[in-house]
């Protein structure tokens, strides 16, 4: 269909989307950018935010832990950490994990992965952030 252009959207265990889209809102590490049609190739990063993804169908809003974008002339692509619909999010889970990241984070143990539990605490505040907006 004329504007919109094909997107893929992997994650490490899954072929999360497959479809058209007018365009791409990304949290890329250097701030938000958008694709559209014709947009010039590309391969960024993204950290932690909201994706939108505008089509016929609408809008639609996803979180992303991170990852990468790449734009080709015929198709975008989004290898994503993690990828999870706004509305499909469990606020209460999201604030349970948040907690369980503040307890590992503050507990002061030699066998506790800070970088893990650094980027458990923040998918857990992206999910509840995206789900107050």
């Amino acid at each position: 269909m004329a504007g919109e252009f094909p997107l893929v959207i992997v994650t490490p265990s899954s072929m999360a989307f497959e479809g058209e889209a007018r365009s791409v809102l990304a949290p890329g590490t250097d701030g938000y950018f958008e694709v559209l049609i014709g947009h010039v190739p590309m391969l960024t990063s993204l950290r932690p935010g909201v994706l939108t993804i505008r089509n016929d169908e609408g809008r639609t809003q996803y979180t992303v832990s991170g990852g990468f974008v790449e734009v080709l002339r015929a198709q975008v692509t989004v290898l994503a950490e993690t990828f999870e619909e706004v509305d499909a999010i469990d606020v209460d889970r999201a604030k349970q994990a948040e907690e369980r990241a503040r307890q590992r984070l503050g507990s002061g143990e030699e066998d506790v992965d800070l970088g893990r539990a650094r980027a458990s605490l923040d998918r857990a505040l992206n999910r509840i952030k995206a789900t107050q907006q």
